[in-house]
């Protein structure tokens, strides 16, 4: 689930290859791959470096990735650029037409460039607002204690720290429109933190206990390295390891 990326513009670099016949054949299939796993992309870009016969075999020595505007159960992503290493594949039947599969985990590096829109979508995401509602707050004004249950959020990035506006639902079902900041780190590696989270209301900062280092767990797959908020985006770079499934990619 993250997720994850120098990165202004990422590019794919040429790999020294030995084989154009094999990695030929193989970047189609892998495109549909990854297409088939997370649904959106676009500019896709598949790199595999290798041997026709490592590639033949069903092992990729490397294998480069990048794509724009990525969605994923409800995450979006500007950027992403990914690198695996020793992936192995069942090339020989995907080539016959059956699907693709990985055949043994992998753990792949990701740099990643989320912009202030991808925030606002990911907040929307199901896994996050259920682990946010988990959280009781007392409402700036007149201090009811309700869950964390934000919509129609609307983030701005800042160096350091995120700005949140948003409406709060009450148990009652009423709409409270809100305004906070926060920071946000990584624990464990796996976990993104809140810190220091505030709101802001009638000119002043009030501290929000509940959210205060409340933690946001990530996927067990996913490692996070770097976490830095920039003005209007954030950079992130990590690895994750991708699980053997089987996906619907075929060679016809």
């Amino acid at each position: 689930m993250a997720l994850l990326l120098s990165i202004p513009a990422i590019v794919v670099p040429s790999l020294p290859a030995a084989s154009q016949v094999a990695s030929t054949l193989l970047n189609p299939l892998v495109a549909a791959w990854i297409k088939s796993e997370i649904g959106e992309v676009e500019n896709l870009k598949v790199q595999i470096a290798g041997s026709d016969q490592q590639i033949l075999q069903g092992l990729i020595p490397e294998a480069q990735v990048s794509g724009d505007n990525l969605s994923y159960q409800g995450f979006q992503v500007s950027r992403i650029a990914l690198d695996g290493q020793n992936i192995q594949l069942n090339v020989g039947q995907a080539l016959q037409g059956q699907a693709l599969r990985l055949i043994a985990p992998v753990p792949v590096a990701v740099r990643m460039l989320l912009s202030q829109a991808d925030l606002n979508q990911t907040l929307q995401a199901d896994l996050v607002r259920e682990q946010l509602a988990q959280a009781q707050v007392s409402l700036p004004i007149g201090g009811t204690e309700v869950p964390f249950l934000i919509s129609d959020p609307n983030v701005t990035l800042e160096p350091g720290q995120l700005r949140i506006q948003a409406n709060l639902t009450t148990p009652e079902g009423a709409t409270v429109p809100v305004t906070l900041t926060t920071g946000l780190t990584v624990q464990n590696q796996n976990q993104l933190l809140l810190v220091n989270p505030t709101w802001i209301s009638e000119g002043q900062a009030l501290p929000i206990p509940g959210l205060n280092n409340l933690a946001i767990q990530l996927d067990p797959d996913v490692n996070v390295q770097k976490l830095e908020l920039q003005q209007g985006q954030i950079l992130y770079e990590g690895s994750l390891t991708i699980q053997p499934e089987e996906l619907a990619a075929t060679a016809g």
